[in-house]
């Protein structure tokens, strides 16, 4: 009867040192998934952060671009256009 009450004990403690186990496994899995999603997080924001800086330059230029030709009579078609137009409404010319 004793071997039998040993037996039963020692395969309850092995049945709880296997539940403890397992739930340490299980913590250690929960905190891995959390620590990669913490990262994968981290990396997409850095690339929005990225994205935004480069968008935001690429506008500027963009706008710096077109206020250039805005300014630069020689890339203005209206001064040249007016000027033919005159011309031609005044008779002064070759129109």
């Amino acid at each position: 009867m004793n071997r039998v009450l040993t037996a039963e004990r020692e395969a309850a403690e092995a049945l709880e040192s296997c539940r403890l186990e397992a739930e340490r496994i299980q913590e250690s899995g929960r905190r891995r998934a959390r620590e990669i999603l913490e990262h994968a997080e981290r990396i997409a924001r850095e690339v929005h952060a990225r994205t935004e800086r480069l968008a935001a330059a690429r506008a500027l230029q963009i706008t710096s671009e077109a206020a250039r030709r805005e300014a630069d009579p020689a890339t203005d078609p209206l001064p040249a256009a007016v000027e033919r137009l005159t011309r031609r409404m005044t008779g002064g010319g070759d129109a």
